[in-house]
């Protein structure tokens, strides 16, 4: 049964409208994430724990990475119809306009369905209430000396917690025993005290082509998708434990790689196991040493010589590992993650990350406001 051409456009149409609808109605709803007082905070509160927990619940019955998976099927079906069209031309049996305007469709369709996915499962949460504020933390710039007094505190911390840490044969710090409960575990606690951190996670799993993460210099990935929280589990073991808190926390709609990174300390240090502990704040102690080397050159050099051999050990390792896969794939990675990130309000782009020691020194200041 053949389609008259007055049915193609009407079809045609049809489509038309309700791709046109469905665009308009992610611009909406990235206007009102950025523009509409507490809009962001009351969906990232009320509509998006439901899309996570149906789209995380699906994903979370298959034990590899799903949305992994249908990248390489989306990819093996843009390649068949790339060569199905050129074989089609070739034997006339299509036309290179008619096949390049059906093309045309095809990537404005799936590039509204692509935004507006975006929009629902990510792109609002990005303008939510930042976590500083639901912390009650105080958020003021910090002074070297101030810098200098986090990373000592930070450095007795750490040397008191990496006495009881997992190592491996060679020494580094090994990986805990079920690293992706403890994790998970980890995070529910910290909902504990956190109530937009409460509820139920997913476990975190592992890339199978984590090669590629390790070109890109990237360590963890969150898949909006599928809601999956996926870690590289080659990177040196000491900081996976980090990686895989902070990927869970976007599961939660914190979306800023700072607050990610805080959130995934948080979870770490006040974890039982004493190699999430480490992680944390080596993940911690890393973010705030920079800082102290931008601020003070001096003041560095002094603290940096008072780490612990087990943490100088595992930061050689750590080097030696990165060092092995930089390259234009790595600086290309770089750079459209900062595009990423500055399109998303993180105006810092990837030195958002470091951002993370803000929210470090408030935690402190309280500490010591207290007389801890």
């Amino acid at each position: 049964m053949f389609r008259t051409d007055k049915e193609d456009a009407r079809i045609g149409g049809n489509a038309a409208v309700w791709f046109g609808t469905l665009f308009l109605a992610a611009v909406l709803l990235q206007v009102l994430s950025r523009r509409g007082a507490g809009f962001a905070e009351w969906y990232a509160e009320s509509v998006y724990p439901m899309l996570m927990r149906i789209l995380g619940g699906i994903s979370s019955l298959v034990p590899f990475a799903l949305d992994e998976w249908l990248i390489y099927i989306l990819t093996l079906s843009v390649d068949f119809y790339i060569l199905w069209g050129i074989f089609c031309i070739w034997k006339k049996k299509k036309r290179l306009k008619d096949w390049g305007l059906k093309s045309v469709c095809l990537v404005l369709k799936a590039g509204t369905l692509w935004f507006f996915a975006f929009t629902i499962t990510c792109g609002i949460n990005y303008h939510r209430t930042p976590f500083s504020e639901l912390a009650g933390l105080p958020m003021e710039s910090s002074t070297a000396e101030e810098l200098e007094e986090l990373c000592l505190w930070l450095t007795e911390r750490i040397e008191e917690t990496v006495k009881d840490t997992a190592k491996q044969e060679n020494g580094l710090t090994a990986l805990p025993d079920g690293l992706r409960e403890k994790t998970r575990d980890a995070m529910e606690r910290l909902g504990e005290t956190y109530p937009e951190l409460a509820g139920w996670y997913p476990k975190a799993k592992p890339v199978f082509t984590w090669k590629l993460l390790s070109l890109e210099f990237l360590e963890g990935i969150f898949g909006p998708y599928t809601m999956e929280a996926h870690y590289n589990p080659d990177i040196p073991a000491y900081n996976q434990p980090a990686v895989l808190c902070h990927e869970l926390s976007h599961l939660k709609g914190f979306m800023r790689e700072d607050e990610a990174n805080y959130i995934a300390y948080l979870a770490c240090v006040g974890a039982e196991d004493p190699n999430l502990n480490y992680s944390g704040l080596l993940l911690a102690y890393t973010h705030s040493i920079n800082a102290l080397y931008q601020a003070d050159r001096e003041r560095f050099a002094a603290v940096r010589g008072l780490l612990c051999e087990q943490a100088n050990l595992d930061y050689a390792y750590h080097r030696t590992y990165w060092a092995q896969y930089e390259g234009p794939v790595s600086e290309l990675s770089d750079k459209v993650n900062d595009t990423y990130l500055r399109a998303n309000a993180q105006q810092e782009g990837s030195r958002s990350y470091g951002r993370m020691v803000d929210l470090l020194m408030g935690e402190y200041r309280q500490i010591k406001e207290a007389g801890g």
